[in-house]
Order: C-alpha cells, then sequence, then structure tokens
C-alpha cells in the first residue's frame, strides 16, 4: 500500500511539474525608445518599419522620422527582446554607407551616491555579452546602452539576448533580490508628470 501511494504522490508531482513547463507566459506590452543613428530618409523609415513587422510581437512604430532620430516602437517584450527589435532595426540596413546604431538611453539619478557606481557597475557588466553601456553623467546618473550583435541560441526557446529586466530587476527591485534604486529606461514624446 505504501508503495502505491509513493508511486501515486511520484506520478502527481510529475504531471503538476509538466503543467508547471507548459504554463503560458504572461504577455508584457511594452512601447520604448529605440535612438536610431544614420536615418536620412522616408525609404529608410520605411524599410525600419518593414524589417520590425517580421517580428512576432511587434504592434507599432511611432516617431522615427530623419529629423527625430527616434522611434518609438511597441511589442511584447516577454515574447520579443529589447534586443530582437534593435537587431531588426540593425539588419534593416541604410541606404548609405553608414549603418544604423541602435542605442537606448538609462538613468539611475542616484548613481553617484555612496557605492552605487560600483554595484550598478557590476549589474551591468553581467550583460557585457549582448551590450555595452556608456555612462554619459555620472552625477545625473545617465547611460547610453549599445546592442553588440544578437546571438542567437536556437536551442533557446522564448526571447534571445538583451532584455529590460536583466537591468530593471536587479537595480530597482528592493533588497535583497535589488539595490532598490529609481532605474528608468528613457522614452521619448511622453509628457512629464507634474512635480509634487
Amino acid at each position: 500500500m505504501k508503495r502505491l501511494l509513493s508511486l501515486t504522490i511520484a506520478l502527481i508531482a510529475a504531471a503538476s511539474l509538466e503543467a508547471a513547463e507548459k504554463k503560458p507566459v504572461e504577455p508584457h506590452p511594452t512601447t520604448q525608445t529605440y535612438y536610431i543613428s544614420n536615418v536620412t530618409s522616408d525609404q529608410e523609415v520605411t524599410r525600419i518599419s518593414e524589417a520590425l513587422q517580421k517580428v512576432k510581437s511587434f504592434a507599432n512604430i511611432k516617431d522615427l522620422t530623419p529629423k527625430t532620430g527616434y522611434g518609438n516602437i511597441s511589442f511584447d517584450s516577454h515574447v520579443n527582446s529589447f534586443h530582437e527589435i534593435a537587431q531588426a532595426i540593425a539588419d534593416a540596413g541604410p541606404q548609405n554607407a553608414k549603418k544604423h546604431e541602435v542605442t537606448m538611453k538609462l538613468r539611475v539619478p542616484d548613481y553617484a551616491k555612496g557605492d552605487n557606481a560600483a554595484k550598478v557597475d557590476e549589474v551591468f557588466a553581467k550583460q557585457k555579452a549582448d551590450v555595452t553601456v556608456e555612462c554619459v553623467d555620472k552625477t545625473k546618473g545617465e547611460f547610453v546602452l549599445h546592442f553588440l550583435p544578437l546571438k542567437v541560441d536556437a536551442t533557446k526557446q522564448g526571447p534571445q539576448g538583451f532584455n529590460g529586466g536583466k537591468f530593471g530587476h536587479p537595480i530597482h527591485d528592493p533588497a535583497p533580490n535589488g539595490l532598490g534604486l529609481v532605474f528608468s529606461i528613457v522614452r521619448e514624446g511622453v509628457p512629464k508628470a507634474p512635480a509634487k
């Protein structure tokens, strides 16, 4: 009887584990600002838009013109990563000899306080295979994130490369899981909240 009970418990546990593994991924729609260099014509804007339409979760691109130098791109980051969006733009290729460099801007306002810089730099360094982060103003905690070429792992399902949560969670989440610091990815064209 004990053997039958043990076997039943093992089968239930295995079925529960299998069900948990097959749990559908929760949607995570987002709109992010991507800065795109060398966009010199409306035809290039169209090519970038057409390239993004091949990305599974891509929903929309707004504000990209040769004058703005950025686009607000909507997609689901639990289906496609920030990196996959950047790579699609880079692969669109410009008409001129210069390629599109795709970047994002980050802010950690308390970066320069205490030992925060070393801790934040450590978080940034953990993603060095996918992105590099350039500090443009240490006192304001302003950074430019540069995407490296996307390395696709054919054995991995789901988003590939860098995703925003790889910085957002370890920097913004409260201790003990994160540093508990204010962290943001800069969004262009979004009205600023009034000061309190």
